[in-house]
């Protein structure tokens, strides 16, 4: 594939937005009348005016002088009004572009990477990214408009000067184009340390219980002053090289302005040029190399910025695994006939394989800086993100499952850990799609239906249910948005949680903190379920629901589920669950296969690996069910 440069890209990406990237351009150029004609007006106090010549009095000059500051301070003001505008429309639309792509990516895509270094590239880089329109384009085309426009205002003044002036232009070309390739590698470094900070960051926030609890305070500071002082190195880096820069181009301008005023001056005093006129001349190389100098740290806002959306677009580039049909079905019903046929999937992981550090160590916490490719460039080069190493693991998840679900059963799926079981539940709402075989839906695969459809029909009641910053209701009304209160209250009631809910000083308008932190876990099962009744799938997908409760809880939580289960076709994963004997149907499963299948009285009769299960952790709660 044709890698397009990545500003190249963006301009594309922006399209819509010219004509008032266009509009602030010229508002720009309205700007620069004042500074470009200041010059003219000098010669002209100093050469006619002060020494008078007449043609023109004092207060005319002035008078006009200061009418065009100040119309280049109103223009000035409305164009850094238009331009915030814009640069934070962009920052906004590209945002919630990239957050819907994030969106329309599988599980799979978020199983292999840090929720910190995703969010990243939302927050850090978008904000980064909205700079090189408003402050590095746009900076840029005005610049190059007053160096064009000073260049020729000072080849009418004189053609030798003018001449004498360029010739310094390929040293600031050169070394444009040398330093442009260390600082855009520096800040591509920047970023990428950035993004392992938050992942860490993130995770461990999230974790900060184990890390007391197993006294790893101490590891994890280490581990974070590592990672913030490489990101230091990187960032130091990134401004030497900017810095050094900035200099040669001051250094080039002083250079090009001594050269003026010693020829220039010599014209003086040969009296081939007035006093007034090798002033003017100077005022105008300013505004020559002035513009020059100042792209030096636009140039760093613009290789930041590449950075930025090198990175936003490798996540844009990345193709969800999942996809929908062109012309999906409708499912506007749904019976929960469910049926696997051949169904084989594996799981292909993703590795990143960490680099040797400069101290010969492997970190894979540590982004090590990437090196230019040779020590001298005499065109621009754009420099493609080096690809991370990566090693492709792949481990079977299921293999050649086939079995019926009729509407309204109770399907028990058992296994030890690893089994595949919640891996053969992910297939139902298509977290993931099989390798080999199909599942089917009231006799269509589940890939021609529309997924909004296909996935409005079925509920999820995990082990650790998720539960959003925010109130009760938010939460419970997140998969019906437009449910009454009366169905809601009701959904709370079958779920043995309206009680408790009432007990909070506000209600249902409760806050319960991030993941329903100010809750039980009993009491976030009960939400999580009365969720799904408030959302009436028909099929309903059980996976540890009670495994991780009290006995009490235990207790409350299964009374709701079997209310919840009553009509809706249901795979229930458990261990402890007192529906598995009271299944339809129990799918023993083993290393990805299903190894057993039948009634709960049926399968103990047959001994083998469910009667085994059973023994170790399922006669506890009923033993009597040992009698066969």
């Amino acid at each position: 594939m044709i890698k397009i440069h990545p500003v190249r890209r963006y301009l594309l990406w922006a399209k819509p937005y010219w004509w008032r990237i266009a509009f602030i351009i010229f508002l720009g150029i309205f700007q620069f009348i004042a500074p470009l004609s200041t010059p003219i007006y000098t010669q002209i106090l100093i050469d006619d005016v002060l020494a008078g010549k007449g043609g023109w009095g004092l207060f005319q000059i002035i008078g006009i002088m200061s009418a065009v500051l100040l119309a280049g301070v109103i223009v000035s003001f409305f164009r850094n009004y238009f331009s915030a505008i814009l640069g934070n429309r962009m920052m906004l639309d590209l945002r919630d572009q990239l957050y819907n792509h994030l969106q329309k990516m599988p599980v799979s895509f978020y199983d292999q990477r840090q929720v910190g270094g995703i969010s990243s590239r939302v927050i850090h880089d978008i904000g980064g990214a909205q700079n090189l329109i408003g402050g590095g384009i746009i900076n840029l085309v005005l610049d190059l408009f007053m160096v064009l426009f000073a260049a020729f205002l000072l080849f009418r003044m004189n053609v030798s000067l003018a001449v004498l002036s360029l010739a310094i232009l390929p040293l600031y070309y050169l070394s444009f184009t040398n330093m442009n390739v260390h600082i855009r590698l520096a800040w591509r470094s920047v970023h990428r340390q950035m993004e392992r900070i938050s992942g860490t960051l993130v995770e461990r926030m999230a974790g900060i219980r184990i890390v007391q609890a197993f006294n790893g305070e101490r590891q994890e500071q280490v581990r974070f002053a590592r990672q913030i002082k490489q990101h230091y190195k990187h960032t130091i880096s990134a401004h030497i090289f900017s810095n050094v820069l900035g200099r040669l181009s001051e250094t080039f301008a002083h250079i090009g302005g001594i050269v003026i005023w010693l020829v220039g001056g010599s014209l003086v005093l040969a009296g081939k040029m007035s006093a007034g006129e090798i002033i003017a001349f100077q005022m105008l190389l300013g505004t020559l190399y002035g513009p020059i100098q100042r792209f030096a740290d636009v140039n760093v806002t613009i290789q930041n910025s590449v950075t930025n959306i090198e990175r936003v677009f490798e996540v844009l580039d990345e193709q969800p695994a999942i996809v929908e049909n062109e012309n999906p079905l409708p499912m506007p019903v749904c019976a929960g006939h469910v049926v696997f046929e051949n169904v084989t999937y594996s799981y292909t992981t993703r590795n990143v394989v960490p680099k040797m550090t400069a101290g010969g160590g492997i970190h894979p916490d540590l982004i090590e800086r990437e090196k230019a490719p040779k020590r001298f460039f005499w065109k621009p080069v754009n420099l493609q993100p080096e690809p991370p190493d990566v090693t492709l693991e792949v481990r079977q998840g299921i293999k050649d499952i086939s079995f019926e679900a009729r509407p309204g059963e109770v399907i028990a799926l058992v296994g030890p850990s690893g089994a595949g079981k919640s891996t053969l539940i992910n297939l139902i709402p298509r977290f993931y799609d099989p390798g080999q075989g199909s599942v089917y839906i009231d006799g269509n695969d589940v890939k021609e239906y529309c997924m909004d459809d296909l996935r409005r029909h079925i509920a999820l009641v995990l082990q650790d249910n998720i539960l959003f910053s925010g109130t009760i209701k938010e939460n419970l009304i997140y998969g019906r948005p437009g449910a009454t209160e009366e169905e809601l209250f009701a959904a709370a009631k079958a779920a043995n949680a309206h009680d408790f809910i009432m007990e909070f000083k506000d209600g249902y308008e409760s806050v319960i903190g991030e993941r329903g932190m100010r809750l039980s876990g009993g009491q976030k099962q009960r939400l999580a379920i009365a969720r799904a009744i408030l959302k009436d799938p028909k099929i309903l997908i059980l996976d540890e629901a009670t495994s991780a409760l009290d006995s009490e809880s235990e207790a409350l939580v299964t009374e709701a589920l079997e209310r919840l289960m009553a009509g809706r076709t249901t795979f229930v994963i458990a261990h402890r669950l007192a529906t598995v004997v009271r299944a339809n149907q129990i799918l023993v499963i083993d290393d990805g296969r299903i190894v057993q299948r039948g009634s709960h009285g049926a399968l103990l009769r047959a001994g083998g690996l469910y009667r085994k299960l059973y023994e170790q952790q399922l006669k506890a709660m009923k033993p009597e069910e040992m009698k066969v």
